[in-house]
């Protein structure tokens, strides 16, 4: 069971360098994360300037766009990176003149579209899903404390972006973070503005 594990492990290892899936991988986390908490920070101001005080709303209009956001990146991802490696394949063959088809290459651009797939449709979801729990303890606390527990989780969220952005680039961690706040309360400043609708 051991030597099955340490063969496999060996083999994503190789993958992953044929393949380019850890750097990638950090990027479609920090694109996606960021898109998910922004998305569903919109979807719960939208619900609170609404004063919708049912958690059972927010929880269902909340739910659909966590899946809206996991089907759509892992769709998405699969069928761009299929498209993308399955060119430099070809492109690759015709300048070896040799078939790649069944070899350690193919198969490598193959799973990295899979994982890669699986990574953009979860780091949207997920970072979507978290602001949302408060609302599960809906029938427990206030509807507003829901609220502004949702908030509070959203802009951890961010600043965890933040910091994981600041790390990979090697810059300033405060200016990274502070980025991430300010995308958050340009969101909520600009969500507060439906409030002039008539």
């Amino acid at each position: 069971m051991r030597d099955r594990l340490s063969i496999i492990f060996q083999r994503i290892r190789t993958y992953n360098k044929i393949a380019n899936i850890t750097q990638i991988t950090r990027r479609y986390i920090a694109l996606n994360g960021f898109d998910g908490v922004i998305t569903i920070l919109g979807v719960l101001l939208g619900n609170f300037i609404i004063q919708s005080s049912d958690y059972k709303h927010v929880i269902i209009s909340g739910a659909a766009v966590c899946i809206s956001l996991s089907v759509s990146g892992v769709w998405s991802a699969y069928n761009s990176e299929s498209a993308e490696r399955a060119k430099e394949i070809k492109d690759l063959e015709q300048s070896t003149l040799h078939g790649l088809d069944g070899t350690v290459i193919s198969r490598a651009q193959r799973f990295a579209a899979f994982i890669l797939a699986a990574v953009n449709g979860i780091s949207s979801g997920l970072s979507a899903f978290i602001p949302l729990a408060p609302f599960f303890f809906g029938k427990f606390l206030p509807i507003n404390w829901c609220y502004y527990a949702a908030a509070f989780l959203a802009f951890l969220i961010l600043i965890g972006i933040g910091l994981f952005l600041g790390k990979v680039s090697k810059r300033n961690l405060s200016v990274s973070v502070f980025k991430m706040i300010l995308a958050g309360a340009f969101c909520i400043g600009l969500g507060f503005l439906l409030e002039l609708i008539d």
